[in-house]
């Protein structure tokens, strides 16, 4: 493969992984995702904790502003909202579905924003520092918010946590690419993202927990603190560049720096060819994929223990750990299926395009089946329910390991920054539009109604799976390594003008 290319000269040898600051960094950027996701995607739970113990809407309650509370003992707040002594918020579905959705307008918005400030400046550490401190200081504010200043404020709030958890992930590859080598980038990136899975496993056990033994506040309150403890470590053991840090020892510097000369004499000169990215089928084809894959995985996700208070009827505990379930049994299958394609993809029996196509096919059409399958149960039969969907999302992983997502990668090895920036920018934005129909969707939280829901996921997985099947590649493209893109057109140049 190209990508081996860059190893050609002689190298100084690997010291020891284990003890070595490249290893505390990308711990740290494990840690990084986890928080970042644990601080944004435990609303769901909350929710469902400021709800227990009542129905839907139909009992004698006073509805003021989105929310609502039972009338006995009732306070008034300073945003109008009613609430117990408890402080029992109640939102409707309209609001429910705009604050789930919140945090992706963030996320969106900073896609780009982060990633260009990462390359052009290069402060990672700053970055991700920032971004952990204001995430968490919103975090432990949130109860604060939700109480005394109502729906719209807290939505803004939702807005920043999503930028600031840009902030902290984006950078993470940025950084990394200054403290691995192509020898232990799978290893050690695979690692700093696999928090982002232990995030979606532990959120909601934790917060069922939380919710049971605390209150809801106290879920804002433990996710808040244990960032701002990730922000005081970071600063004592995040460095931007090896000649940085002051505790790296002489043999991992030398490594390190000496890997970098190779990799930056040959970045120097490289001209994007922008036009062919953006007229490029392949590509097209991996970001509308990643468009409707991400909004029936990430719908399942974040709406998982909603279905579950208005449709299963377990309580807040048992919530917290069948909603978890489909992440957990993920996270598990997500560092099986890494080493059994790179397996598949050595034996050569296949066109790497034709092992991608395979594994997307069982990643998308099967969780399609068990998801028009679960539109068809009965509530009675709910522990098939959270099996199917356990089933379902874990065999997302087989296409998110070995199927389209890191087609980038062979079809295109020297611009995958670029492109998987135009791919987060287009693939997050079901973040904000799926929360927001799945609500419109289910108005009184009837079977029924979820229904409809899961038959839409099975749709979604069904779009998926034809594009990429029908028209994506793995293939290296004619533009996809710096060397061909050295005499790119006016178009070309003009673009690279006007972003840069």
């Amino acid at each position: 493969m190209a990508e081996k290319s860059e190893t050609d000269k002689p190298q100084l040898e690997t010291p020891s992984l284990f003890g070595s600051c490249r290893l505390t960094i990308t711990l740290m950027c494990t840690v990084a995702s986890f928080n970042s996701l644990l601080m944004t995607i435990n609303l769901g739970m909350v929710i469902v904790c400021m709800n227990k113990g009542h129905g839907d809407s139909n009992n004698t309650e006073t509805e003021v502003s989105n929310c609502t509370a039972n009338p006995e003992f009732q306070i008034q707040s300073a945003c109008g909202v009613n609430t117990t002594e408890d402080q029992d918020v109640r939102w409707d579905k309209t609001a429910q579905g705009m604050l789930l959705s919140a945090t992706f307008y963030g996320v969106v918005s900073m896609q780009l924003l982060t990633g260009w400030l990462c390359d052009k400046f290069g402060k990672t550490k700053l970055i991700m520092i920032c971004g952990s401190t204001i995430l968490c200081v919103t975090s432990v504010l949130s109860p604060l918010i939700i109480e005394y200043a109502g729906v719209p404020f807290f939505f803004a709030a939702r807005v920043v946590k999503g930028a600031c958890m840009c902030c902290m992930v984006s950078p993470v590859l940025p950084l990394l690419r200054r403290w691995t080598t192509s020898k232990e980038q799978g290893l050690l990136v695979g690692l700093a993202f696999a928090g982002a899975g232990l995030a979606n496993a532990a959120t909601y056990p934790m917060a069922g927990l939380m919710c049971n033994y605390s209150g809801w506040r106290s879920i804002f309150y433990y996710t808040g603190g244990c960032g701002i403890l990730w922000s005081v470590a970071a600063f004592f053991l995040i460095y931007d560049k090896p000649g940085q840090h002051p505790r790296v020892s002489v043999k991992e510097k030398q490594y390190l720096l000496s890997t970098q000369e190779q990799d930056s004499s040959k970045r120097t000169k490289k001209v994007i060819p922008w036009s062919k990215i953006l007229l490029s089928i392949p590509v097209w084809s991996v970001v509308t994929t990643n468009f409707f894959f991400f909004a029936a995985t990430k719908g399942t996700v974040i709406n998982l223990p909603l279905f579950i208070r208005d449709v299963l009827d377990f309580s807040v505990t048992e919530n917290g750990i069948f909603s978890a379930m489909p992440s957990m049994v993920a996270l598990i299958i997500h560092f099986i299926i890494g080493p059994l394609f790179d397996c598949v993809r050595a034996k050569q029996i296949f066109s790497v395009t034709v092992v991608r196509k395979i594994f997307h096919v069982i990643g998308t059409l099967f969780p399609a089946i068990l998801m028009f399958t679960v539109s068809q149960l009965s509530p009675d039969q709910k522990y098939i329910i959270i099996g199917l969907i356990t089933i379902g999302y874990a065999l997302c992983e087989v296409t998110w390991m070995g199927g389209f997502s890191f087609a980038f990668m062979d079809m295109a090895p020297d611009y995958v920054g670029i492109i998987q920036g135009i791919n987060n920018t287009i693939g997050l934005m079901p973040g904000f539009i799926v929360p927001v129909v799945i609500s419109n969707l289910t108005p009184g939280g009837t079977s029924q109604e979820w229904s409809y829901v899961f038959l839409m996921f099975g749709g979604l997985y069904s779009v998926a799976c034809l594009i990429f099947l029908l028209t994506g590649s793995s293939e290296l493209q004619s533009w996809g390594k710096a060397k061909d893109a050295t005499k790119e057109g006016e178009i070309d140049k003009s673009l690279e003008k006007m972003i840069a």
